[in-house]
């Protein structure tokens, strides 16, 4: 088991976001959290993160409880977050930004997933990589922060709307690579995504939320023929 979230429930001052929330990633599987706008979808990343105190409820890293470790113990032991917007440093080369994250997630490691191995899975960085960040296409930005995100050794990876600004036949390669490095490296993956179709095509299982709530959970298989939309 990679993460599991049992019965969370977080918000905001004395306002609930999010209540009795639970699901499972196993590793190598990606989880499909989709919702209508308000719904607590990075409400509940932000719980699985660290950057907002849950309530109630646990939060297990390979069967390890982490809910009450701050946001830096949980990124050493492997959750990985990658922010809606583009998740790079813009003035600094491809070359520069994963030189210091791999400073800050390899300290001289030789075991997880180095900078060569970036350069392998996204061979546009490894031609690009004198460039500046902040000059390259959205695709190209995307595909350099997910290198950022895994750099390491990650067991989980929280992604956080990947596809804004991208047009429509990036994000299907963009997914693509999200899905066939989740299946190599083993890596848990939540998604949450509002090109709900595109990503029906990468998840294992799916995940709605409604006001907060779990209205909809279920393998992708049931999901592809369900009539989904009325849960939204």
């Amino acid at each position: 088991m990679s993460l599991k979230v049992q019965n969370i429930q977080a918000g905001y001052g004395d306002k609930a976001i999010i209540g009795e929330v639970s699901f499972e990633v196993q590793p190598g599987t990606i989880l499909g959290l989709f919702g209508h706008n308000g719904a607590g979808k990075s409400t509940t990343l932000r719980a699985v993160l660290g950057s907002l105190p849950i309530s109630s409820g646990e939060i297990y890293l390979d069967s390890k409880r982490i809910d009450h470790l701050p946001i830096s113990d949980r990124i050493e032991a492997g959750i990985r977050l990658l922010p809606e917007g583009r998740g790079v440093f813009v003035g600094l080369t491809v070359e520069e930004n994963l030189s210091v994250v791999a400073e800050a997630n390899l300290r001289g490691a030789t075991a997880g997933i180095q900078t060569e191995e970036i350069y392998e899975l996204f061979p546009i960085l490894k031609d690009k990589r004198h460039s500046l960040a902040g000059g390259m296409s959205g695709g190209q930005q995307q595909q350099l922060a997910f290198g950022l995100t895994i750099l390491g050794s990650p067991r989980c990876v929280l992604l956080e709307e990947p596809s804004v600004g991208l047009q429509p036949d990036l994000v299907e390669d963009l997914f693509s690579h999200f899905r066939r490095i989740c299946t190599q490296y083993n890596i848990a993956a939540v998604l949450i995504e509002h090109k709900i179709t595109s990503a029906l095509k990468i998840v294992d299982n799916v995940l709605i939320l409604n006001s907060g709530q779990v209205v909809f959970h279920e393998d992708v298989n049931v999901t592809r023929n369900t009539d989904i939309w009325g849960y939204f």
